[in-house]
């Protein structure tokens, strides 16, 4: 793999991973106590660049105050709001 491959965002691995942290409380819990070993647990291989978006996102929304806990009763088109935010922000920054 090239540098430009290795540091580039994987959208779909990330998008992937946003769906299940809303909608796997098996996998909330696991990665509240331990971010990396949940990741690895549950296979997400993240490069250092997606680990720290990842980090930096979840910062975010626990800032904004939200609770995943509640997203089991958020519609669909909620949800695809949230990811779809993910997605921007990992387009426009192209890094964490």
């Amino acid at each position: 793999m090239s540098s430009a491959e290795e540091s580039a965002i994987r959208i779909d691995i990330l998008q992937r991973l946003a769906e299940q942290a809303m909608t796997d409380a098996d996998f909330r819990d696991a990665a509240t106590d331990d971010l990396p070993a949940a990741l690895i647990r549950y296979g997400y291989d993240l490069t250092a660049q997606e680990l720290a978006l990842v980090m930096r996102f979840r910062r975010s929304l626990e800032d904004a105050g939200v609770d995943l806990d509640l997203v089991d009763g958020m519609g669909d088109d909620r949800l695809a709001q949230v990811l779809e935010s993910l997605q921007r922000h990992a387009r426009t920054t192209g890094r964490p």
